[in-house]
């Protein structure tokens, strides 16, 4: 069941939480507020020399940023012939995105905001990153934004989040879209998430900003119940930020790969919220950017 075929049946990201689960038996939540693709130094050099690319039935990873626009009011939904709920996604050839005013036209019509992830749910400022850049781990596992890789043709984040109130604390989102130039790049970009989280298990994302105790775990198409998209990874760790609360908070981070195109949506905070109502709000905006990919580019023979 793909997750707007979830969303559908009123089971709102079904299959997130039980795959999310794997992970969660073995950590506790976390929470993350790092926005846009990520990629680990040398990542567009191997993608654009033929570097070996994990094979999309494999446990891949790849960190997309954050943005969060609404699919429901035209600022990420699209229509097409093929729903989120047919088979295995095949990209129709001629409407992928050839060169970066495409892909960014492609960003702006796919990539959600506040209101995909449920009621009260706002900007944040500032609201959208820049899409001729993208976030890089370094080797000291502390996050920084550099110029798109030649492999990439655009990649773009927007930031949400739902105020404190009744007792809770804030909750801050971000969904982030790559456009890469060919699959096996989106590919290896998803498969480098995975070795990040392994690699670095407590990332610094900015000066108050921590990831702590980082566990992730890759799904390919047809395991784990993904039967929506070509890569699925998650990831769950501890989320450490003063501004907003105390302590050890929620961090998941979920990405998705659809042919070139990588969808991620990362979930920080929100003390006090338990943690299958945010995987919901989670699913609710990975589901509407799958749909509106699949709207935009979806082979519609």
């Amino acid at each position: 069941m793909t997750y707007a075929g979830a969303l559908g049946r009123g089971r709102q990201g079904s299959a997130v939480v039980i795959v999310c689960a794997a992970l969660l038996v073995g950590c506790s939540g976390g929470g993350n507020d790092a926005a846009g693709q990520r990629t680990t130094p040398g990542a567009a050099t191997s993608a654009a020399t033929g570097g070996t690319t994990a094979g999309s039935g494999t446990a891949s990873p790849g960190p997309a940023g954050s943005g969060a626009a609404s699919a429901g009011s035209g600022d990420g939904a699209g229509t097409g012939q093929q729903s989120a709920g047919d088979a295995r996604f095949k990209a129709d050839p001629a409407l992928l995105p050839a060169n970066r005013s495409q892909a960014l036209r492609l960003l702006r019509a796919v990539t959600v905001g506040p209101d995909s992830y449920g009621p009260g749910y706002e900007r944040r400022t500032p609201y959208e990153s820049d899409p001729a850049d993208w976030p890089v781990l370094g080797t000291d596992c502390v996050w920084q934004r550099r110029s798109l890789p030649a492999d990439v043709l655009g990649s773009l984040t927007r930031y949400a989040r739902l105020p404190a109130a009744g007792g809770k604390g804030e909750v801050r989102t971000a969904a982030t879209v790559t456009v890469h130039r060919t699959t096996a790049q989106a590919d290896l970009e998803m498969s480098e998430t995975l070795e990040e989280a392994l690699r670095c298990p407590d990332q610094q994302l900015r000066a108050d900003e921590r990831i702590i105790g980082l566990n992730s775990i890759g799904s390919g198409y047809g395991t784990n119940g993904n039967t929506s998209a070509d890569d699925v990874l998650l990831e769950v760790g501890r989320y450490r930020n003063p501004e907003i609360g105390k302590g050890d908070m929620n961090y998941f981070w979920d990405q998705v790969r659809l042919g070139p195109v990588t969808i991620a949506v990362a979930v920080q905070g929100g003390t006090g919220y338990a943690q299958g109502d945010l995987l919901t709000a989670q699913a609710r905006a990975v589901a509407a950017m799958e749909t509106a990919v699949r709207g935009e580019l979806g082979d519609r023979k």
